[in-house]
């Protein structure tokens, strides 16, 4: 017999749908285990930088 999961599925969504909603991370503790969801949070050091236009050049 397998062990049960420490957190169901349904669980992970509903953190996962407030950590996108509000922008944070989601913990919940468990027989001294914690489970984290946090939202994706693109990444800003592989982006391009942003081109000058002659217009707005000083």
């Amino acid at each position: 017999m397998t062990t049960p999961a420490l957190v169901k599925a349904a669980d992970l969504k509903s953190m996962a749908d407030v950590a996108k909603a509000k922008g944070v991370t989601v913990w919940i503790e468990i027989n001294g285990r914690r489970v984290g969801v946090s939202p994706d949070i693109p990444s800003t050091s592989g982006e391009k930088p942003v081109e000058k236009h002659e217009d707005f050049d000083f």
